[in-house]
């Protein structure tokens, strides 16, 4: 297994909205050798449902 070329990194924060938004642009992107981390500083809203 390769690894990706592109890490990128989301830091959220109580911003499940911007996270969805973010999540869905990385997803219709051409390039496709890349991976998602996504850093949680505890929410409490909706952003462990998004993910």
């Amino acid at each position: 297994m390769n690894s990706p070329v592109i890490s990128i990194v989301i830091p959220t924060l109580n911003r499940s909205d911007l996270l969805q938004q973010a999540l869905n642009s990385l997803q219709k992107q051409t390039f496709k050798d890349w991976e998602a981390l996504v850093v949680d500083d505890s929410s409490e809203d909706e952003t462990k449902a998004k993910i």
